[in-house]
């Protein structure tokens, strides 16, 4: 039986187009639409992930504690991605992140133990499986090589360059957790880069 999908779904189609009408409506079957405010959890750290999600709006970030217990992020999620600790998941094991929503989000939530089964009935399912973990190596590898540029400025710089839309939508406080640096030398970063594009426009 047939029916209109939440017009969320029109972005979802799109990014994924593999996936039929009726595939994404029986995901729909399946999922709950879920409101989650501003610095709540999706995932909490030491939780055994049993839930992935589409994010439907807000933005989402996937944070770690150091040794000191300061905070680290791994990861920002924005409208459209795809929330999942697999890892967690597969090992039923304590997470080792925390997924928190950066400003008040909705998600659309599915139980991964239901969603598992449909990957053996429907290849487009998992051929858009294969896509989010090819896409979650390729953040790791990114995030690891920012990580190796020397300095808050070169790491800042690559994100101005690379990713702007953190840059806009991200504050400077969660920047510098994400570029494992401190919020006071990455504000002298970029205090420096507008002085020199000041200079540069002079």
């Amino acid at each position: 039986m047939t029916y209109e999908l939440p017009a969320f779904y029109h972005r979802l189609r799109k990014k994924y187009p593999v996936v039929t009408e009726e595939e994404w409506q029986l995901l729909d079957t399946i999922a709950t639409v879920k409101h989650i405010r501003k610095g709540e959890p999706f995932l909490r750290y030491g939780k055994v992930a049993r839930y992935a999600a589409f994010v439907i709006s807000g933005m989402f970030k996937f944070s770690i504690l150091d040794e000191e217990g300061s905070e680290k992020i791994v990861k920002f999620s924005f409208i459209d991605d795809f929330l999942a600790n697999c890892e967690s998941y597969n090992k039923k094991a304590p997470s080792a992140v925390s997924i928190i929503a950066v400003e008040d989000a909705v998600v659309l939530r599915i139980n991964i133990k239901k969603l598992q089964p449909l990957y053996d009935l429907h290849m487009n399912l998992l051929h858009v499986n294969l896509q989010l973990y090819q896409e979650i190596l390729e953040q790791q590898s990114e995030h690891q090589y920012i990580l190796s540029l020397k300095s808050p400025l070169q790491r800042y710089k690559f994100l101005l360059e690379r990713r702007p839309f953190i840059i806009q939508k991200i504050s400077l406080t969660n920047i510098a957790r994400y570029l494992y640096t401190s919020r006071e030398a990455l504000s002298r970063a970029r205090l420096f880069l507008l002085d020199k594009h000041r200079n540069f426009c002079d």
